[in-house]
């Protein structure tokens, strides 16, 4: 589930989107589904020297066996379980999908939506049509004064025009549910894709204007009058760029926390009625509220004096097309969305087949709904238990890493510790299922199901307004190939989809389970401590709990990394941007430490013989093969200039090396020498 907020919840895995509309860590797969292992010594090479190396040296079998797939624009072992999963719930919904008296309301719900999904020639006859009450509606609007109101509507039906609005934890008391109003509006990924002058940007920039002018002579333009309004579109969307935060300027909560009231705000708004806006999505009229970007909001307003009427319809019309041009709209509007931003800016080469992206779909859509089928068919309860065991194995890591450390006073590592001791710990799905009941599904209304899920998925967020927190609720759906923490929770969430090979086997050992698995567990954790996380206290709230010289001593620790990271290339000109990665950087370094502490207690405990060999390789070398080969991806050029540019994940390769080169203990276990490409002559540490 797509968490609209701007409240970061840290992800462990980026794989390639190859579709237009944004996805919470959305993955996609090929069609094949090959026995997966968590550790697997065919795919190491070892023509490659591991200290050299390590990312080749594990995962070059695994390229050779799998060329990147034509749909993919990125395609790694995430992918491969996903597409297992995928797999598991197309047999779901395949069977929902057969009109029975004897299906459940939720079977009925997912199946039609699914078949919706897939009536192709259902889509292509009605065309636009469903769209039209929706085009007519921007038609009618004559003057910014009518705008607070179909802005509202917009919204409610999944349109980022402008702005979003949301119900998220205040930043100051985590227990209270305030409204959040969010920067927006901007159809290109983020926003220095208006603002970059290199000649690549500027190429993309002009493709994106052919493909708004493509899909406005599609709704029914002129070729001329689309041109035009193509041109209408970026312009605004660059002045609105221009009032945005940076990516990296946003992974600082401080950066987002500006608390104000409703009536204070709609002051500043002397051009668009917010008591109406507010009226409209049925919102509380009065009380806190977080305005997370005011320059931006500042610029809104200047833009609704300064700008013709007629263009912000034309703005509007496209982001109502945009936000509905995939599996809901004829083909030719799928495809050209496919085009631009799947192949154009991704590099894939052909687009997923349809019974994939109808299966994701349902996933974002009602996940709980699907997921709880699946989780009774491929979620034992004692796999629930076997992550439960692990997860907190490595926190008692944890706590044993915060006592060690040498640079962070006895004051500080009491709150360190509090805050620890009081993560959540959420496995496999939720203890109670989401209700949608209120939500109606027609089977053959593919753009109308969407029109309603979104519909359904708003109302339910800002009804969270004022209420008591609910710590349960999940943000990714039981099949996810995934994980997260969030910081106003202080929870790990591990969804059921991910406890499987090849990140975890109940047939493998420990020293397999604990470099992959707990490495996972390990990040998740450190997130709550990385340099966004750190910022929350135990209870969630942005509060500082540190003391100066030791926040002063992590910011020299974390400096370390940025500068490491900085200095890696992507791909030929594109460097990796230092401080958009570090939280994910720290919290894979850390991990990964936390994971192997772990598992060296209780292989000590257990008694392993740390000199004896299985499939060739003693125990803590498969530990870091392990570890190595959950990252083995194949990447297009295109997908890694895209990642290195907005995703705070560095690329799978540098994920493996950089933070193996960061542990001397992964040194020690290959007999690497202090002048190898693995070792790291001063190596980064934090956690």
């Amino acid at each position: 589930m797509f968490r609209s907020s701007p409240v970061h919840v840290f992800c462990l895995a980026f794989v390639a989107l190859t579709a237009a509309a944004p996805a919470f860590c959305q993955t996609a797969a090929p069609a094949a589904a090959p026995a997966l292992r968590v550790f697997d010594p065919s795919l190491v090479d070892k023509a490659v020297d591991p200290c050299q190396n390590f990312y080749r040296y594990s995962c070059n079998g695994w390229f050779k066996r799998n060329p990147l797939p034509p749909d993919q624009a990125s395609y790694g072992r995430f992918t491969e379980l996903y597409e297992l999963n995928r797999l598991h719930l197309r047999q779901i919904l395949e069977q929902a999908a057969v009109p029975s008296p004897n299906r459940t309301p939720n079977e009925q719900k997912i199946g039609d939506e699914y078949a919706s999904c897939m009536d192709i020639a259902a889509i292509d006859k009605q065309g636009i049509a469903p769209l039209k009450p929706e085009l007519d509606r921007i038609a009618a609007l004559r003057s910014t004064d009518e705008l607070p109101a179909l802005l509202a509507h917009l919204h409610a039906i999944g349109v980022n025009a402008f702005f979003d609005s949301s119900a998220n934890q205040d930043f100051a008391n985590s227990n209270s549910m305030i409204s959040f109003y969010n920067a927006g509006g901007l159809g290109l990924p983020e926003r220095d894709y208006y603002t970059r002058t290199d000649a690549k940007s500027v190429e993309q920039r002009k493709q994106y204007v052919d493909h708004v002018h493509n899909i406005f002579v599609l709704a029914g333009e002129s070729e001329a009058q689309a041109a035009q309004d193509a041109e209408t579109v970026l312009t605004i969307e660059t002045e609105l760029a221009k009032a945005s935060l940076t990516i990296t300027e946003q992974r600082d909560p401080q950066n987002l926390n500006h608390p104000t009231d409703i009536a204070s705000f709609g002051k500043e708004l002397t051009h668009f009625s917010l008591a109406e806006y507010v009226a409209a999505i049925h919102a509380p009229a009065a009380g806190k509220i977080n305005d997370t970007e005011p320059k931006f909001f500042a610029e809104f307003n200047t833009l609704l004096a300064s700008t013709p009427i007629d263009q912000i319809r034309t703005y509007l019309r496209w982001h109502l097309l945009h936000s509905y041009a995939n599996t809901s709209m004829p083909e030719n509007f799928d495809h050209e969305t496919w085009h631009f931003y799947a192949h154009i800016l991704n590099g894939a080469e052909k687009e997923q087949d349809r019974w994939k992206r109808c299966t994701s779909r349902v996933d974002h859509e009602m996940g709980e709904a699907l997921g709880q089928v699946y989780v009774a068919k491929y979620f034992p309860p004692e796999a629930r238990q076997h992550a439960l065991e692990m997860t907190l194995a490595i926190e008692q890591a944890m706590a044993k890493d915060i006592d060690s450390l040498d640079w962070m006073s006895p004051q500080t590592k009491i709150a360190a510790t509090q805050k620890l001791h009081t993560v959540m710990n959420k496995i496999g799905y939720p203890n109670k299922w989401r209700d949608y009941s209120k939500l109606q599904i027609i089977r053959d209304e593919a753009l109308g199901n969407q029109e309603r899920v979104r519909q359904f998925d708003f109302a339910r967020d800002l009804a969270k307004i004022g209420k008591p927190v609910d710590k349960d609720e999940w943000f990714m759906s039981p099949p996810t190939v995934n994980a997260y923490y969030d910081p106003q929770m202080n929870n790990v969430n591990f969804p059921a989809g991910y406890f499987q090979p090849p990140f975890f086997s109940d047939k493998e050992d420990d020293a397999a389970n604990y470099g992959d698995m707990g490495s996972t567990i390990g990040h998740e954790l450190t997130h709550g401590f990385d340099d966004e996380g750190r910022q929350y206290d135990k209870d969630g709230n942005l509060k500082d709990w540190w003391t100066k010289d030791d926040e002063a001593r992590f910011n020299d620790r974390a400096e370390c990394m940025v500068k490491q990271y900085d200095a890696i290339e992507a791909v030929p000109g594109v460097h990796l941007n230092g401080k958009l990665t570090l939280g994910e950087n720290l919290a894979d370094l850390g991990g990964l430490w936390l994971a192997w502490i772990a598992w060296q207690d209780k292989a000590q405990a257990e008694h392993v013989d740390m000199a004896a060999k299985s499939d060739g390789y003693t125990p803590e070398q498969r530990f870091w093969i392990a570890y190595a080969q959950q990252w083995c991806t194949q990447t297009r050029p295109e997908q890694l200039r895209t990642q290195a540019q907005t995703d705070p994940h560095a690329p799978d390769e540098y994920r493996t090396n950089t933070v193996l080169t960061d542990l001397p203990a992964f040194a020690q276990s290959f007999n690497c020498k202090k002048t190898d490409a693995m070792v790291n002559p001063k190596p980064c540490r934090v956690w």
